[in-house]
């Protein structure tokens, strides 16, 4: 690129501030397409984020004293497997309902 009349620096120097223009141009750009997409999606999240009924809540569920030794069976075997040892190395000394 020649320009009549001008010297290199002259040439070199409208090389450079056209170069800055363009990556400013486009830097600004992206911000603008960025915040334009970050609007978009925002309003798409409203429309999804309808609130949804809470379900009822339960009554806790009562376990009746007959299964107390299959209760105690499963924790123990529970606490085996954690600990790596067979049921019957570990002890139990007491079991009670936590409120």
């Amino acid at each position: 690129m020649s320009f009549e009349g001008g010297s290199a620096a002259t040439s070199t120097l409208v090389t450079f501030l056209l170069g800055l223009g363009i990556v400013f141009i486009g830097l600004i750009a992206l911000i603008l397409i960025i915040k334009l997409m970050g609007a978009v999606m925002r309003a798409l999240g409203k429309k999804k984020a309808t609130p949804k009924p809470e379900p009822e809540a339960k009554a806790p569920a009562t376990v009746p004293e007959g299964d107390r030794g299959e209760i105690i069976a499963a924790v123990s075997a529970a606490i085996a497997t954690v600990l790596g040892e067979s049921v019957s190395g570990i002890r139990i000394v007491s079991f009670k309902k936590a409120e």
